[in-house]
């Protein structure tokens, strides 16, 4: 009797770091989809991506947004609800990762819902600065 073939090493572990990286929300896994999106124009997709806070925008009522830089030609607006989360406690210059929801605007566009919330997709977004997460 044949023993059954073992998956090849890299593409098993690439696999397994994939699944691992999903599980616990891992940050800053990439930003391919985000790219991808803006691209091709796409809105109202969930994403995940890391970026530089650029600066904190004035903030109306309960938003607050920050201007993250995700890469040298692409920089978007991160939304935050406030009414639905604690504020974010970012600065200039600090990594920011995030998972939410994407809207297209030929700026960069938005990416908002980055809390907890679980009448959402895998239970809302969720963002970290500098490695902590931020509830």
């Amino acid at each position: 009797m044949r023993r059954p073939e073992r998956p090849k090493r890299p593409a098993y572990l690439a696999l397994m770091v994939a699944i691992c990286l999903a599980a616990c929300g891992g940050s800053e896994s990439s930003n391919e989809g985000l790219e991808s999106a803006f691209a091709e124009g796409r809105s109202a997709v969930w994403v995940d991506g890391y970026g530089t806070v650029v600066r904190e925008l004035v903030s109306t009522g309960s938003e607050q947004r920050f201007q993250v830089r995700i890469n040298d030609g692409l920089t978007i607006v991160l939304l935050r609800d406030t009414d639905a989360a604690s504020p974010i406690t970012a600065s200039q210059g600090d990594r920011i990762s995030f998972h939410g929801r994407y809207d297209f605007h030929g700026g960069g566009g938005t990416v908002s819902r980055i809390h907890p919330d679980p009448t959402q997709p895998g239970g809302g977004g969720w963002v970290e600065v500098n490695g902590v997460r931020q509830d």
